[in-house]
């Protein structure tokens, strides 16, 4: 990151939520701010200036960013805080019912308006009056259609050992229940040389552990020309110096071919796990999600998946309560869970969206069937969660080791006071939704955060593995 500019001594108090994606935008935007001479304040600091990088994907997003909003407010209200600013896919979707249900927002930012944080900053608590209130009365959210930001010189969130790399960004798939495209935009591919570079740059800053991300990142390179471009992203990435490993998320399954998989099995630095978002199984309710493969498809991606690259971990994500589902749709879902075996899932129940085809599918699934079928599903999902949990006891697995788990979690979680405490995750667990293992070790050791040793893990806790370097 380049040096400080002290030029712009405001006290920011930033508050990041959704998904992976949204948090890469957040790293960039403080990246600015931080450049620009700004500081970042806890929660109950007095701030200039609140930001808010909002989530809008479903309606429990919605929400959250909502009440966040709306506690923002109080704090300006109390003079806790100065300005607010609302930005990310909540204020992408919806700038003109932001403001008609929040008037006192400062100002809204659109996507595709990322990098003029700084200078909004500026204009709202260190400009007049006058200019802060027409940076408000001309807020235009723009369609955010063409391009690709690039994510360079990022304030990292996460811990320094890992990091998330975006290597596309919209959606081109066009499922009937999704409102990304609407959001982000169509899908489109950085280009190669950028993801190298904002790769080269991350592992300089410590990262050994990347995270590729985007809306579909198997379809990398499709919008470019490329016949196998997330294959030689895989190859590129697989030659940078001091990378140990590179982790797939929101692969789609009908653009994962053999070639993609083979190439995961060839790089000794893509772990084996996947994120898979499948969302169903039964082929009618797959064809009116759009999702453009059937279960036959499906079950050959996750058998060559299994059979190509034997200890890999697939990590999905269904949907239940799709309109019109029947309760032997739903059987064949369920049944579908508990035959695979996935080693982690989650679960959503159907919300309608605004705009999308789904939303006008007649026959919808009353909420308490939704939240039936979601229960099932998790239940079952749980058993098969705890067995693979249970299989890991005796391993000696590979485990990078992120931080020391501060005391209050060792005394909460009833761990051995006598010993030092790590989190630390192996090749099968994904950052941030997944399980974690717990390390003990004999004393202190810093030079062990950012590292990756093998563990012996001599037991487990639901979803989380206990052991020790």
């Amino acid at each position: 990151m380049n040096a400080r500019n002290e030029s712009l001594p405001i006290r920011i108090q930033f508050v990041s939520l959704g998904c992976a994606k949204n948090l890469v935008d957040s790293e960039k935007m403080m990246g600015l701010l931080a450049e620009a001479g700004c500081t970042f304040v806890s929660p109950d600091a007095q701030a200039d200036l609140t930001i808010i990088n909002t989530c809008g994907f479903i309606e429990e997003a919605r929400q959250e960013a909502r009440q966040t909003i709306r506690q923002a407010l109080e704090d300006k209200y109390s003079g806790n805080t100065g300005r607010i600013v609302v930005t990310g896919c909540l204020a992408q979707l919806g700038a003109g019912k932001l403001l008609d249900e929040f008037p006192d927002i400062d100002a809204l930012l659109g996507l595709a308006d990322r990098s003029r944080i700084a200078q909004i900053a500026a204009d709202l608590v260190q400009g007049t009056p006058a200019k802060a209130k027409k940076i408000k009365a001309n807020t235009v959210i723009k369609p955010f259609h063409t391009g690709v930001h690039e994510d360079q010189a990022r304030l990292r969130l996460t811990d320094p050992s890992w990091a998330y790399l975006r290597i596309s960004e919209g959606c081109g798939m066009g499922c009937t229940f999704c409102t990304i495209p609407a959001i982000r935009g169509p899908f489109r591919s950085k280009p190669l040389d950028r993801i190298l570079a904002e790769a080269a740059e991350l592992v300089r800053d410590g990262a050994v552990e990347l995270n590729l991300i985007g809306q579909e990142t198997s379809g990398y390179g499709s919008d470019l020309g490329l016949v196998s471009g997330f294959s030689e992203l895989l190859k590129q990435l697989n030659q940078l110096d001091l990378l140990r490993w590179i982790r797939i998320l929101y692969a789609h399954p009908a653009t994962l071919t053999d070639a993609h998989i083979e190439m995961m099995a060839a790089c000794q630095k893509v772990v084996p796990y996947i994120d898979i978002p499948l969302q169903h199984i039964n082929d009618r309710i797959l064809k009116l999600m759009h999702r453009r493969i059937n279960r036959k498809q499906t079950e050959e991606i996750i058998q060559k998946l299994r059979h190509t690259i034997p200890a890999i971990t697939i990590r999905t994500t269904l949907l239940v309560g799709f309109p019109s589902e029947k309760d032997s749709e739903f059987e064949e879902l369920l049944n579908f869970v508990v035959e695979s075996r996935f080693e982690a899932l989650g679960c959503f129940t159907y919300s309608p969206e605004e705009g999308t085809a789904a939303a006008r599918i007649k026959n919808h699934v009353p909420q308490e069937i939704k939240e039936q079928r979601l229960d099932r599903i998790m239940t079952a999902q749980q058993q098969i969660a705890f067995d693979h949990a249970r299989r890991q006891v005796g391993k000696n697995p590979d485990c990078l080791i992120t931080s020391f788990l501060d005391p209050p979690a060792v005394r909460d979680l009833k761990l051995d006071r006598k010993k030092i405490w790590y989190n630390a995750r192996h090749r099968g667990q994904a950052p941030e939704i997944d399980g974690v293992c717990y390390l003990a070790g004999e004393k202190a050791d810093k030079d062990l955060i950012g590292t990756i040793r093998p563990a012996a893990i001599s037991g487990h806790m639901d979803y989380d593995l206990i052991g020790s370097v």
